[in-house]
């Protein structure tokens, strides 16, 4: 119960903090493109114009307008680098469907949630990922995209991250097998 608790204070805490981020990131701007700064010119040079050898020069300031090289972007990937991949797009690369359960561990509840999620996601050959809720680092991001409030909770995503079923609390294997065959539909 305590730790469902503070599950509850944490997911809430967790996603306005990011909100928070997002809207600092957003209010402060970043750096000006290099295309925007203005260039100005500091110096003055005799300009030849070549017309009669009378000994004299016309100076008149001259401007360097800046070169840029028309380069094509990088193409961004559809994937993220291995390396830089989630544990959960790890799995949806390896399987089209994802059994995620939200778990505390040391609680029977939520121990029973597991074993049953992972039996169910054996059974009907997905992947299964079981996310830890008392590590923040691995429960701040996922719980925030999926809206998850409550542990246990199971999740059966599909291939490009799309939320197929939610289930808060245990299920039992059979339905957890029935919701990643019916994902495949």
């Amino acid at each position: 119960m305590r730790q469902q608790l503070r599950l509850r204070v944490l997911v809430p805490v967790a996603v306005l903090g990011l909100l928070g981020a997002g809207f600092g990131a957003f209010a402060m701007g970043g750096p000006a493109a290099p295309e925007s700064i203005p260039v100005h010119p500091t110096s003055s040079a005799a300009v030849d114009t070549g017309a009669t050898d009378t000994g004299a020069t016309d100076t008149a300031p001259t401007t360097t307008a800046p070169t840029t090289t028309e380069t094509e972007p990088a193409p961004t990937p559809t994937t993220p680098e291995p390396e830089k991949q989630t544990r959960l797009e790890k799995q949806l690369a390896a399987h089209p469907v994802v059994v995620v359960v939200f778990h505390t561990p040391g609680a029977d509840l939520d121990a029973q949630a597991v074993r049953e999620a992972r039996a169910g996601a054996a059974a009907a050959n997905a992947g299964y990922l079981a996310v830890d809720v008392t590590k923040e680092s691995a429960v701040e991001g996922l719980a925030a995209e999926y809206e998850v409030l409550e542990a246990p909770t199971v999740l059966v995503i599909v291939r490009g991250g799309e939320l197929r079923s939610r289930f808060a609390g245990v299920v039992d294997r059979l339905t957890v097998a029935q919701a990643v065959t019916n994902a495949l539909k």
